[in-house]
């Protein structure tokens, strides 16, 4: 066995090495290399755009969390201002009811004042003809009934006029 190498196939595949590499070279490896940059570019690109995005969403999500604080803080001012209109509205209702009951306890007390003074005066005239019919009798003869209710009208007068115990 004869190790020796062959020197003309040798040359023939050193040659065909050689110029696989010269036609690698000038047509395959430009459009490979600028392939390859276009695509590292790319991927750049769309990396640098996905930490641009997620830069902003960061930012719409703090702007969205400033906005709910802002929403909740507004809406926990209306709610007070809801149950202080609440409050002053129960507060109005409570003293126009009030005002109504003490009214009604003022006309109240005025009829009865009214009902009062006319019961009085009812009570004088049925004294003041008790005690004629009752002088009458004692007495025996009418006397004049002008002169008589006077006489007891004056009596009554007097009997006011003296201190009550």
């Amino acid at each position: 066995m004869n190790m020796a190498p062959n020197i003309p196939q040798l040359l023939t595949t050193i040659a065909g090495f050689l110029l696989l590499m010269w036609i690698l070279r000038k047509f395959a490896w430009g459009p490979i290399i600028a392939l390859i940059d276009q695509r590292r570019a790319k991927i750049e690109t769309d990396y640098s755009a996905a930490e641009k995005e997620l830069a902003d969403a960061g930012t719409l999500r703090a702007s969205f969390e400033a906005k709910l604080g802002e929403i909740k803080v507004i809406e926990r001012q209306r709610v007070q201002e809801a149950v202080k209109k609440g409050e002053e509205l129960a507060k109005g209702i409570v003293a126009d009811a009030r005002a109504e009951i003490e009214q009604v306890k003022a006309k109240g007390m005025q009829d009865l004042e009214i009902e009062s003074q006319k019961a009085q005066l009812e009570l004088r005239k049925s004294v003041v003809t008790l005690a004629i019919g009752a002088a009458e009798k004692l007495i025996g003869e009418r006397l004049d009934d002008a002169k008589h209710r006077q006489l007891i009208q004056q009596y009554i007068d007097r009997i006011e006029e003296l201190p009550h115990a």
